[in-house]
């Protein structure tokens, strides 16, 4: 239950971020032109996007890399360690990512609600101040432990030595390649859509239709 409950839980994360990635690069080339707020919008919405495929990638290297330290001998305690730092730092880079760019977000929202209010702007604004408040709450609750997790990892001079750096060398590289992951993702959906889509020419297209 508890496997199937993970796997969709990462395809709906998948899927969530696609969405974000796919909306912002409906306007990513136009926000450029228009700039201001519009474009720290779009922006924000990138930046979610990349935070949540990173967090699917993330989820997977943690399944997969316990295996490869298994078969290189890696001594059990060391490999729990070793997905605890990893966790807590894919969590703390989610924690940086995607509670500001969620604030902007959920403030537009709100604005464009105020401005304009149709039911699918009362949706948006309101399962926008569901998801802020739930990752602000959680945040406040699990992020100083793991601040401290990865402090205590990165600056135990107690360990051994030779395990600590292991650890470390091995964490972050799983990090590194789930935020490339991410990123590289969020990037090839958002061009696809700035490809697809032209804004500009849609508002002229509506014009051109009520004259």
């Amino acid at each position: 239950m508890s496997i199937l409950f993970l796997v969709l839980s990462l395809i709906l994360n998948f899927l969530i971020s696609y969405g974000n990635a796919n909306y912002v690069g409906r306007y990513w080339s136009e926000s450029k032109v228009i700039g201001g707020g519009f474009r720290a919008y779009i922006i924000s919405g990138y930046v979610m996007a990349i935070a949540g495929f990173t967090m699917v990638y993330a989820y997977l290297l943690l399944i997969i890399s316990p295996i490869f330290l298994q078969i290189a001998k890696v001594d059990q305690d060391t490999i729990l360690l070793f997905e605890k730092l990893a966790s807590d730092l894919v969590y703390v880079f989610c924690v940086i990512t995607v509670i500001p760019t969620g604030f902007h977000i959920w403030l537009r929202s709100l604005k464009n609600f105020w401005e304009k209010k149709t039911i699918a702007n009362g949706l948006t604004a309101g399962w926008n101040t569901f998801a802020q408040l739930s990752n602000t709450i959680d945040a406040a609750r699990e992020a100083p432990s793991a601040f401290k997790q990865v402090k205590d990892t990165l600056f135990d001079v107690k360990g051994k030595k030779k395990d600590r750096v292991m650890i470390i060398i091995v964490a972050i590289l799983v990090v590194i390649l789930a935020i490339l992951g991410g990123y590289f993702t969020a990037s090839y959906f958002m061009k696809k859509a700035d490809r697809k889509y032209d804004m500009f020419e849609d508002l002229k297209e509506k014009a051109n239709a009520t004259l």
